[in-house]
């Protein structure tokens, strides 16, 4: 025994006897090995001697051999001295590169789990962290396929004889794709072939997960209170014109004068121009000046109540309002009359005395009526509505064939009053919008009179006030309708007049009532009026937001196949380790050691530059078949190595934990 052998286990090994030289004309392709006699105990325990031909059969000389389980326990037993201890690292490195990828992806799973909702900042960083955890996950399972693959490869070629560009194509299948355009790879080797695709298809999911965290525009609702105007008339009752509550800053919506009698009471003098502007702003908008929103950055809802003006309107029996047409001074004298008879469609009158801004001097006696409200005027608002009935040739209603249909008399009539508002502001995208309901309406004038003495005085006279400016904007203006030029440019300047038919609105009453809502809510944006008042209440606040949204089947949809790909792959490698009774690699080193034969020297000896791995490889040498396995040389040293599938012998076992015994040894290399 060779002094630098290390000391063995005792285990059964058989006698290799090695026979004459073999015939040095053998070909590359023949055969090369020469029979050898192997002695040993079969597994049943009777003796027995194999002779180990170049057809890689094993011939028994005891009738005990003739089953295929006996041979088979025979071939494993003589596998047993070629075999070495299993090293841990391989399979520790495969299960651990596993469960690394495993891990990678629920990190990553969990990491979009706690941006899921939130708000959509830093995006390009989040989507830079989840890169890095898909190809940190991608470089895992796919490090665990390819140690598994590798050990599948070895698997194969002791199983299979495959061509050297086949064995070529294996090797380099999982760095270069077009190795998997080869017949070999396809039919002999299609689960390696399954296992390098894999390694290909897995990296998608490094680039497919990521995008499962998007940024998406998310509707969210939220509740708070909110700072919001509101109005207080009653203020109006204790405001001092001289000291303002804002300062100098403060705006008077009327006018007070100073009386000459006793206590120099004030009376109401006159409308105030900051009145005056927001009425001429709302009338002319057509629409409320906004108030500034109480909650930037958010659209928003909330109510708010308060007192305020207002005008109750009734409409009249159409009999009423015939004769209220034909009887009242609803137009001027020498001015056209109603339509058919003349061309006027609606007018806007009031009854009822106005308060005089000149007001007398001051008399000392009972009869003193300086600054005294004596009466509230009433809204009168005739009209006419298109019935769509044809008129009668010659009629009044013709008026000779101006008209074409009869005309329908109405007559309209509101009051002021003092109303509970019920607003429900809407902010949406900037723009306001509001609906006023009203409840509660009761006088503020006590008639048959009010004088500056009295306790709600200044804050009737604000009523007043606000009742002028809109009784002064309705009767500016008519409806007019020619039949003949069906065109008169005053018409469109009248609230309550179509400008395209020069006939009333659809909606007279609302048209009369959106005025006052108009003007009641501009006063809501004028922050520093007397009876301007701040105040909290419930806002429901609501917004397009740009948000995370994590899509857990985008990301584990790709993850769950990779895991399963590598999971299975990872099994497929323990049971080839298993069964080679080796871990491997597809090294340099490893290809050395594993080509140590004669045969392959006498298949290169004829192609120049093989043998310095020149390239291209000669097309002859890329179809030869070679297998790993047992090859027994014909100057009686035993190699695993590659060879012809007619020189090796198969070598697969399920023996555990066997090594290598005195290698590439003679004959005397027979006992442990």
């Amino acid at each position: 025994m060779d002094q630098y052998d290390p000391p063995q286990p005792s285990r059964d090994i058989y006698e290799i006897t090695p026979s004459p030289p073999a015939n040095a004309n053998v070909g590359p392709t023949g055969n090369l090995l020469r029979p050898g006699m192997i002695t040993g105990d079969s597994p049943d325990g009777i003796k027995v001697e194999r002779v180990i031909s170049g057809a890689r059969s094993v011939a028994s000389t005891s009738g005990t051999d003739a089953s295929n389980a006996s041979r088979l326990r025979g071939r494993f037993r003589r596998d047993i001295s070629w075999g070495t201890k299993l090293h841990w690292f391989l399979p520790s490195a495969m299960v651990g590169l596993f469960i690394l990828g495993l891990l990678g992806s629920l990190l990553h799973h969990w990491f979009y789990v706690s941006l899921d909702g939130r708000g959509a900042d830093d995006q390009l960083i989040m989507v830079r962290f989840g890169t890095a955890f898909a190809f940190f996950t991608k470089a895992a399972l796919v490090g665990s396929i390819v140690l598994a693959y590798r050990q599948r490869v070895w698997y194969t070629l002791r199983t299979k004889a495959i061509t050297v560009k086949g064995i070529d194509n294996l090797f380099a299948l999982t760095e270069d794709p077009t190795c998997f355009y080869s017949k070999d790879v396809a039919v002999k080797a299609k689960v390696a072939t399954a296992m390098a695709l894999a390694t290909w298809i897995i990296p998608l999911a490094a680039v497919l997960s990521p995008g499962a965290l998007t940024a998406q525009p998310i509707y969210v609702e939220s509740e708070a209170d909110c700072a919001i105007p509101t109005l207080n008339t009653s203020a109006q009752n204790d405001a001092i014109q001289q000291k303002p509550k804002h300062g100098v800053g403060g705006y008077d919506l009327i006018f007070f004068n100073t009386s000459e009698g006793p206590g120099k009471q004030q009376y109401f003098d006159d409308i105030g121009y900051t009145f005056t502007q927001a009425s001429d702003l709302s009338f002319h908008l057509k629409n409320p000046q906004q108030v500034a929103s109480p909650c930037k950055g958010y659209n928003c809802t909330w109510n708010v109540g308060f007192d305020a003006p207002w005008y109750e309107c009734h409409e009249r029996s159409v009999e009423d309002a015939r004769n209220a047409l034909e009887n009242m001074s609803w137009i001027e004298p020498g001015n056209n009359t109603w339509a058919p008879r003349g061309i006027i469609t609606l007018s806007a009158i009031f009854d009822g005395p106005e308060y005089d801004p000149i007001q007398p001097p001051y008399q000392n006696g009972s009869d003193n009526l300086q600054g005294y409200f004596v009466d509230e005027p009433t809204i009168r608002v005739g009209y006419l509505v298109d019935t769509g009935v044809p008129v009668v040739e010659g009629s009044i209603d013709s008026n000779n064939g101006r008209w074409k249909t009869v005309f329908e008399p109405h007559w309209l009539s509101c009051d002021l009053r003092k109303a509970f508002w019920n607003v429900t502001f809407n902010f949406t995208d900037e723009v306001q919008s509001a609906t006023v309901r009203t409840s509660n309406k009761r006088r503020v004038f006590e008639p048959p009179k009010m004088g500056p003495g009295h306790s709600n005085y200044r804050e009737n006279a604000l009523y007043y006030a606000f009742g002028k400016l809109v009784r002064l904007r309705l009767i500016n203006g008519h409806g007019f309708k020619d039949g003949y030029r069906d065109t008169m440019r005053y018409s469109a300047y009248h609230p309550l007049v179509n400008g395209t038919t020069r006939l009333a609105i659809n909606d007279v009453k609302g048209g009369v009532e959106k005025l006052v809502t108009d003007l009641g809510l501009t006063l809501l944006s004028l922050p520093y009026l007397e009876i301007a008042l701040d105040t909290n209440a419930p806002c429901e606040k609501w917004r397009y937001e740009n948000r995370f949204h994590y899509s857990r089947q985008g990301l584990w949809i790709g993850y769950t196949l990779s895991v399963i790909a590598t999971l299975m792959s990872m099994f497929i490698g323990m049971h080839s380790i298993y069964m080679n009774g080796v871990t491997s690699d597809t090294l340099f080193s490893k290809i050395l050691v594993t080509t140590r034969n004669v045969t392959l020297d006498t298949l290169v000896r004829d192609h120049e530059g093989v043998c310095l791995g020149g390239d291209p490889f000669p097309e002859k040498l890329e179809k030869t078949k070679l297998m790993f396995g047992i090859i027994d040389q014909r100057d009686g040293v035993t190699h695993t190595a590659f060879g012809t599938p007619d020189e090796t012998t198969g070598m697969l076992g399920s023996e555990e934990y066997r090594r290598l015994v005195n290698p590439g040894r003679g004959p005397e290399a027979t006992s442990a």
